[in-house]
């Protein structure tokens, strides 16, 4: 019976592999696919990350007896505000410290052009440069190239409009969610799907508040750094790293390629001193931060998270990659709780 259990799943794993290879190669499926990712998918997403962060500052507000409606509007209005903010004084700020960080490059490497001559490495020298100019004219792009913002406007435009709806009605309505859910279930599954729920939603709290702290507390740590070592532009090179982040376990390794740019410009001397920050670092966050701030709560071994991160990179891109752990986790707690209620067996019972 075992044996015809397996042969089952094997069949079944096979069959799914096969539909999904053939579902590949249609055109009409890839288009679809980005659609729904640009218009659908990631403004959900991004729209439920911003309503977890934002819930702990309308709960105050509700516990003061402000309505939901309200309360929601005042939330938002606070988050426009501080972004408004940050946005008017650093903004300038960021733009200059983008085309200063691109000079400072160009000027180290035409500085050390005889070092390079030296080491025959003329082809190291114009790696860095396009490799620097790529960087900095793609995020300089997203400033300047009003071309493409103005085709693609409405559609950001949109996707924008929609996170911050998402992000409103679940703050207004968001408790309502549950009750919803538990109309469509059986009267005998009640139970287990209100401790379903309850779970995810703490799952995911867990995570995205965490995860917000982990990339605040990692980007201080770089910012401090980076002023010990004597790097240039920390505050836009740590900010980079409080973005990237949000990604987990890759996000950190891909903040880091343009320092390394900067420190290969600089000298040795400032590649030993950044690979010391960067083990630093990295230490302090795997061994420190996570553990203690989400390690308890979300209970996944490092290895699954990497291998979760790098699929999820491979196979979507960075939206994937932002939400596969997540995903995971409210999968996790969905077979747990059935396992534990018997509806669902191991393969060897």
């Amino acid at each position: 019976m075992n044996n015809r259990k397996v042969i089952s799943y094997l069949l079944i794993g096979n069959l799914t592999l096969i539909f999904l290879f053939l579902l590949n190669k249609f055109t009409v499926v890839h288009e679809f696919l980005n659609v729904f990712i640009l218009v659908i998918f990631a403004p959900t997403i991004f729209g439920i990350f911003l309503f977890y962060i934002l819930r702990p500052l309308s709960n105050v507000f509700n516990k003061r007896g402000i309505k939901k409606n309200t309360s929601a509007i005042l939330t938002l209005l606070i988050f426009f505000a501080v972004a408004g903010v940050i946005m008017y004084y650093f903004g300038e700020y960021f733009l200059a410290q983008i085309i200063k960080l691109k000079e400072y490059i160009n000027a180290m490497i035409k500085n050390n052009h005889t070092m390079l001559e030296q080491m025959n490495a003329q082809n190291i020298e114009n790696y860095l440069s396009s490799f620097s100019e790529k960087i900095m004219s793609y995020v300089l792009g997203l400033f300047y190239n009003v071309k493409n913002i103005f085709n693609k406007g409405m559609m950001i435009f949109s996707d924008i409009i929609l996170v911050f709806l998402i992000t409103f009605f679940l703050l207004k309505d968001g408790y309502k969610f549950k009750d919803f859910v538990l109309k469509f279930s059986k009267k005998e599954n009640k139970d287990l799907t209100s401790k379903i729920l309850s779970e995810g939603d703490t799952v995911l709290s867990t995570y995205i508040i965490g995860q917000a702290t982990v990339a605040l507390s990692l980007a201080l740590m770089i910012f401090v750094g980076y002023l010990i070592i004597g790097m240039p532009s920390a505050v836009f090179l740590a900010f980079t790293t409080f973005i990237l982040a949000f990604i987990p376990f890759l996000g950190f390794f891909i903040s880091m390629i343009v320092p390394y740019v900067i420190a290969i410009a600089m000298g040795f001397n400032m590649i030993i001193k950044l690979t010391i920050l960067f083990i630093i670092a990295q230490t302090l966050k795997g061994r420190v931060v996570v553990p203690f701030i989400m390690g308890r709560a979300m209970k996944i071994h490092p290895i699954t998270d990497i291998f979760l991160v790098v699929g999820g990179a491979a196979i979507g891109g960075p939206i994937v990659a932002f939400c596969i752990v997540p995903i995971y986790s409210l999968l996790k707690v969905v077979f747990k709780n059935l396992r534990n209620e018997g509806l669902i067996k191991r393969v060897n019972d």
